[in-house]
């Protein structure tokens, strides 16, 4: 696995055209489950972890929490600076790394969303922002991880994909490999090529709910989907936990 991946991807400007499916609706219904399943008072301190361009942290924002985002990319971070600022919503977003982050403020809910996790070699890596926010969160407060259901993914991978968009091609090629889901993303426009690597560390539901509850964490709520679809280990496409300090 080329290390480090997502310093180059999150950094291209290509990056929210792969996604593009990911829209505002897919931001609403999550952002309306979850909370549907936890109690917030009116000016709740929300921390969105890995905020990518702003989607969520807006949505709360709009519900009057008061919000943080913070993400290692700057290109994300000037266009969720941007489309705050287009909706006159004072966001607090900040440039940093999940692996670092640290606050003195303290927050009644952080997020985790949109499989912004695993991103790393090491368990100890990929848990640390979690251990870190366990103390970064008011007693009684939540963490919401949105992450793939492995599971499903390992028995349904599409090996590749291909779209157009705005005079691009896109190609997606996607494998496992030594318990990871690596995909190698070719941009074509012109007759030049990008190409960008995504490797995400497989984790199980059973292996999140250990390392969660190492941290001291308790689950409350699983779903299968944005909708609040049970979940099941086997036709879940997505693994989204409900835990509470």
């Amino acid at each position: 696995m080329e290390n480090e991946w997502f310093k180059d991807w999150f950094s291209s400007k290509d990056y929210l055209d792969v996604y593009s499916h990911r829209n505002n609706e897919d931001t609403k219904n999550l952002i309306d489950l979850i909370l549907s399943e936890i109690v917030l008072s009116e000016n709740s301190n929300i921390l969105d972890a890995a905020c990518g361009a702003g989607r969520h942290s807006i949505r709360f924002a709009e519900k009057g929490f008061n919000v943080t985002g913070f993400d290692l990319s700057e290109t994300l971070l000037q266009i969720a600076k941007s489309n705050a600022n287009d909706k006159n919503l004072n966001i607090n977003f900040q440039l940093a790394d999940l692996r670092t982050f640290k606050s003195d403020k303290k927050f009644d809910l952080v997020v985790n969303l949109f499989t912004s996790f695993g991103y790393f070699n090491s368990d100890e890596e990929n848990f640390q922002f979690a251990s870190n926010a366990y103390n970064m969160i008011n007693d009684n407060g939540y963490y919401v991880l949105d992450y793939l259901n492995k599971n499903f993914l390992e028995e349904n991978l599409v090996d590749q994909t291909e779209k157009v968009l705005d005079n691009k091609q896109i190609q997606e090629r996607r494998s496992i490999v030594d318990g990871r889901v690596e995909k190698k993303i070719t941009i074509i426009k012109e007759n030049h090529n990008s190409e960008f690597l995504e490797s995400v560390k497989l984790y199980s539901y059973s292996e999140l709910q250990t390392h969660f509850k190492k941290i001291g964490f308790r689950e409350i709520k699983v779903f299968g989907d944005y909708f609040g679809k049970r979940f099941d280990n086997e036709s879940s496409e997505r693994c989204i936990i409900i835990f509470q300090k």
